[in-house]
């Protein structure tokens, strides 16, 4: 929900410098932006980031597994590949409708 809040917050505030100072103040505000996001100590923060979740991920996901063979004594299983899915049939378009056939009265039965 905060998520959304401060989206929502985000979008009003470009709004407004996007109709108040014009498209000159918008290309000023986005080079300044681009610039902070290109230098060397943003860029350097980034990495170190990166790096942290991926090792915590990967981590946590070797420790869940671990845990998991353990309650379940099961052995570690190799990746499965997925399902194939059944192909999708298309869809058959309505042929034209022949003439219609005369129809005979039906013969009378023989007793």
């Amino acid at each position: 929900m905060k998520g959304k809040f401060l989206f929502i917050v985000g979008l009003a505030i470009g709004y407004v410098f996007g109709t108040r100072a014009g498209r000159k103040r918008y290309e000023q505000i986005k080079s300044a932006a681009q610039n902070i996001w290109e230098s060397e100590p943003v860029q350097w923060s980034v990495k170190q980031a990166q790096d942290a979740v991926g090792d915590v991920a990967e981590e946590a996901i070797t420790a869940a597994k671990r845990v998991i063979h353990q309650v379940t004594g099961d052995k570690p299983v190799a990746k499965k590949e997925p399902a194939k899915k059944a192909p999708v049939k298309k869809p058959v378009a309505p042929r034209p409708a022949a003439e219609p056939v005369a129809k005979t009265a039906p013969k009378p039965s023989a007793k």
